[in-house]
């Protein structure tokens, strides 16, 4: 499933353009393959018409055999084509793992960068009541 940058008030219309553009170009392709399998079919029809008329055999073998010709570069047109849309999800899915691995190394830079703050400032603040402590036991040793 293809996912868009969001932009303001929506979707990047460009990006999304250009997906629109990649479909229409896979649609174009399949509608060409298409009309090319329905006139390859329409020859085979009237092949066969022949056939029915002659009751030849060799005619009869030719036509199965054109048959399966057909039905073999449609079953490899089609075997092609799903092997691009995989190819296709495997490139989304590399690209959301990649983004959320990212994302994890930021969010675990953020939390160590947070430890160090935290630790740097419990020292400052033992520094300064280790300090308060011995002005306050000077202080007891001071005699008014």
């Amino acid at each position: 499933m293809k996912r868009f940058s969001i932009v303001q008030n929506g979707y990047d219309i460009d990006e999304v353009n250009r997906f629109i553009d990649i479909v229409i170009r896979r649609l174009e392709k399949l509608d060409e393959e298409n009309k090319n399998s329905l006139a390859q079919i329409e020859v085979l029809k009237q092949k066969l018409n022949e056939t029915k008329t002659t009751n030849n055999e060799e005619n009869i073998s030719r036509a199965l055999l054109a048959a399966q010709e057909a039905s073999e570069r449609m079953r490899n047109v089609a075997k092609e084509e799903s092997r691009l849309l995989i190819e296709d999800a495997k490139r989304n899915a590399n690209s959301i793992i990649h983004e959320a691995l990212v994302e994890a190394a930021k969010t675990e830079n953020e939390a160590s960068l947070l430890k160090k703050n935290i630790t740097v400032y419990k020292n400052r603040v033992k520094n300064i009541l280790k300090s308060q402590l011995e002005i306050a036991e000077e202080l007891d040793k001071i005699e008014l």
